[in-house]
């Protein structure tokens, strides 16, 4: 992803370490977490269905949470959010390691753990433009995105070892450790900075948009990034469907591969375009041909591919998903530093929202028309004419405010 220099300098910065180090353990414990509840529902309850019930219940806290509460990185100092939430996630997920505990405690623990997850993760992302000098904040998004991709996977594949060879009380104790690792870390790590709008907009320039919902709808930029974002929900759709897809392959041993391909081929996708591409402007410039990428291999599945196929179209469309991290940080750079607290909250329950309203849409007009490649076509089709007119956009919302940007 980064050069060797580039990632010592990453590493070297103190304040960036502390935060990649713990944001990199805390995610590797949240699966070991999510996988250990699943197992101790189904254990009490032999049901399935409260199973998979728990499960999707993880998906929901922040979409009502993000918006709600992002405010609190905003009013108050971002390292203190940061190690309040961090102490109190730990103390919730320690009492829910504890033996015996009934269920439904354990899953109004699991609830207020996600919701607290909200404001830490605004404070955090809102940080790195502070942490980072300006040349290197690309490349530590970068770094922080496939970091958290790794470790989720890495996660779940250690999960399901240390919970069945052990216990799922060790793997929630284990999962507490990591948030107390993460207070300390911030703590020693991240210097002490004052609120960025610690009156609440009171204060603001009375020209200012009168909140941070009302600046993403009202300033072209960051609207065409984040329609560009949103689109997620679309290029996701093959994973909502990897299940009867591979069953229409005649390969249902290939669940597991498919939907292992979309998170590992981000990773090199972004590898790929941070090696070759060091000018975060051109980067900026290639958002909009990466969007559109990656959602024209979809439309080949209108073609029914075999197997092979289908798996180069999904590893294609995966690479080209990369434009997230540079849309990610460009979106956060654009953002006044009093709003973005906010703004994360509300873009990242917008961005959830649009990945599991797309999948389930999917899945009810892929039993509708009773084809699964002809449903993933039609999402790729959709989504190529959104990608352009979003792509076209940004083109001229940065012609707009810089001209020489969109220069060739």
């Amino acid at each position: 992803m980064t050069s060797g220099g580039t990632l010592r300098a990453l590493v070297g910065n103190r304040e960036f370490r502390g935060l990649w180090i713990g944001s990199t353990v805390s995610t590797a414990g949240d699966q070991l977490a999510a996988v250990a509840l699943s197992l101790l529902v189904f254990e009490r309850t032999q049901s399935a269905a409260w199973t998979a019930l728990t499960w999707a219940l993880t998906l929901f806290p922040p979409l009502v949470s993000g918006p709600l509460l992002g405010w609190v990185a905003d009013r108050y100092p971002r390292r203190t959010v940061m190690v309040c939430c961090a102490w109190l996630q730990a103390v919730l997920v320690g009492l829910m390691a504890i033996p015996g505990v009934p269920l439904w405690i354990m899953i109004v623990l699991l609830v207020t753990v996600l919701m607290i997850s909200s404001p830490f993760l605004a404070a955090q992302e809102a940080s790195l433009p502070s942490v980072l000098p300006e040349k290197r904040y690309d490349d530590g998004v970068a770094l922080f995105g496939t970091s958290v991709d790794v470790a989720q996977m890495a996660g779940l594949a250690a999960a399901g070892f240390i919970v069945t060879q052990s216990s799922p009380q060790l793997a929630l104790a284990l999962d507490a450790a990591t948030f107390v690792l993460v207070a300390v870390l911030v703590q020693l790590s991240v210097r002490f900075r004052p609120a960025a709008d610690p009156h609440g907009g009171t204060h603001r320039n009375p020209e200012a948009p009168r909140g941070a919902f009302a600046l993403l709808v009202t300033e072209p930029r960051l609207r065409s990034l984040m329609g560009m974002r949103l689109l997620a929900g679309l290029a996701m759709v093959p994973e909502g469907l990897a299940v009867p897809l591979a069953a229409s392959l005649d390969a249902v041993w290939a669940v597991g591969l498919i939907l292992a391909i979309e998170p590992a081929a981000n990773v090199l996708g972004v590898a790929v375009l941070f090696r070759f591409v060091r000018d975060p402007a051109k980067r900026e410039r290639l958002i909009g041909p990466l969007a559109i990428l990656s959602l024209a291999p979809l439309v080949m599945f209108a073609l029914d591919p075999n197997l092979t196929w289908t798996i180069a179209l999904l590893v294609i469309a995966g690479m080209a998903g990369a434009y997230h991290t540079p849309a990610r940080s460009a979106w956060m750079r654009l953002l006044p530093d009093a709003y973005r607290g906010r703004a994360y909250g509300i873009g990242r329950a917008a961005l959830r929202s649009s990945q599991g309203g797309g999948m389930a849409v999917a899945g009810v007009v892929a039993h509708a028309v009773g084809s699964v490649t002809a449903t993933i076509a039609g999402a790729g089709g959709i989504g190529l004419l959104l990608a352009t007119q979003a792509t076209v956009s940004w083109r001229r919302a940065r012609a707009r405010n810089d001209p020489e940007a969109v220069a060739i």
